[in-house]
């Protein structure tokens, strides 16, 4: 389990300092296992406007860029993609040091230089040129109000730890951050505060019918259907940077969400292309023989030994693993079924270690997961998604399989 530290304070005003909550932690029997920078060092980055974007007259794949980081306007020879007049981003300033791009321990410093015969006072900054990620794609878009002009380390609040535990599988209560942030709080009897979900309107009667076949095997299973998402809707840089400093990648507002939630709230959540179900969801044993090509492409052949979550005419992911990729969620994705469930620990156990696997999913549910967390889990999901990506959402559809001993 990794995490950032101020993430956790976030949660609980803790009165320890970062020794003293990693070594509260360890004798508590949450093992510390490592402590390491979210960010990489560089100075002199501050939040740029673009204001007036030119061809460069002697290189068709170089930008003039007229940008303020308040005060003077400065201009910014820039090669990135998908430069646009109003767009925020990273600019490092003439003296501003920034990671060397070789990978050398020596900063690289930004001066005056002259490209294709054009004066670059500066340059702007995509997020692998700061070392926040190995995205070389194009500029880190910031959100449209960060304000022009303030220190990036000070906007993103890089000055922060990712502190990473080795849990003994008993402690599977703690692979969130409301289980660390209850830890925290009585091993310094302290209260600590859990984020507000606002209550999810329900404006659409879309729904998918449920069947549990296996009740052993699946306690709860909740499912909801959001439909009129919005597909060019962006992550924001909160939820990127919180996932980014747990070890997740941000991918698009749909996976993110349903990861974040993963980290916060410890519940393992997953989301289907609703266009691509054929009827409604059936969670069952595998037939013998049965096929699935899971979302990294593979394609496993199953046995009984296998639950899946399949719909009338196909399975469609290894329960409490792996999604399948002929129902995952694409750029062209309009409406979604949200999935919130609780597997049986002994129904997960070594399924993902007989494929190669070991998922942030099934290394929850093998643990156990807290079998009253889906109905909160599934709100603060829907939440998120509205409030990110647009949409309506229809009503929670649940099934309940046997009781939990």
């Amino acid at each position: 389990m990794k995490f950032s530290e101020q993430w956790l304070r976030e949660w609980i005003d803790l009165p320890v300092d970062r020794e003293a909550l990693m070594s509260q932690l360890t004798m508590a029997g949450l093992e510390v296992d490592g402590c390491e920078p979210v960010a990489a060092e560089f100075e002199g980055v501050v939040v740029a406007e673009i204001l007036e974007i030119e061809p460069h007259p002697e290189a068709d794949r170089l930008n003039l860029c007229r940008v303020t980081a308040g005060g003077e306007n400065l201009q910014i020879v820039c090669g990135a993609p998908g430069l646009f007049v109003g767009m925020k981003a990273p600019l490092a300033r003439v003296g501003a040091s920034i990671p060397a791009p070789d990978g050398a321990e020596s900063p690289f410093l930004i001066r005056k230089a002259k490209l294709r015969g054009v004066e670059s006072h500066g340059m702007l900054c995509s997020p692998a040129e700061l070392g926040l990620s190995e995205d070389h794609s194009g500029l880190m878009q910031l959100p449209s109000d960060a304000p022009v002009g303030t220190d990036l380390r000070t906007y993103l609040a890089l000055d922060d730890v990712s502190i990473e535990l080795d849990l003994t599988p008993n402690r599977g209560d703690c692979l969130g951050m409301l289980g660390l942030a209850r830890e925290s709080a009585v091993l310094n009897q302290l209260e600590f505060r859990v984020p507000r979900t606002p209550e999810v309107t329900v404006n659409s009667d879309a729904s998918v019918p449920i069947r549990i076949e296996s009740p052993e095997g699946c306690i709860r299973y909740q499912g909801r259907v959001i439909e009129g998402i919005d597909p060019d809707a962006r992550t924001p840089v909160w939820m990127q940077e919180k996932l980014r400093r747990s070890g997740l990648r941000s991918i698009d507002p749909l996976v993110d969400v349903t990861n974040f939630v993963l980290l916060e709230l410890g519940q393992p959540m997953h989301a289907f292309d609703l266009d691509r179900l054929d009827g409604g969801i059936v969670v069952r044993q595998a037939g013998d023989g049965e096929q699935l090509t899971l979302l990294d492409g593979r394609e496993i052949t199953l046995d009984p030994s296998h639950l899946l979550i399949a719909d009338e005419k196909k399975p469609l992911a290894l329960a409490g693993i792996m999604g399948g990729e002929g129902s995952s969620v694409t750029s062209a994705t309009r409406s979604v079924f949200l999935e919130c469930a609780c597997f049986a620990p002994l129904a997960i156990a070594g399924r993902a270690r007989a494929f190669g696997l070991h998922t942030d999913s099934s290394h929850r549910f093998e643990r156990g997961v807290d079998h009253a967390l889906q109905a909160r889990a599934m709100e603060r999901a829907t939440s998120l998604i509205l409030e990110i990506a647009g949409g309506r959402a229809g009503p929670v559809v649940e099934q309940t399989g046997a009781v939990p001993v």
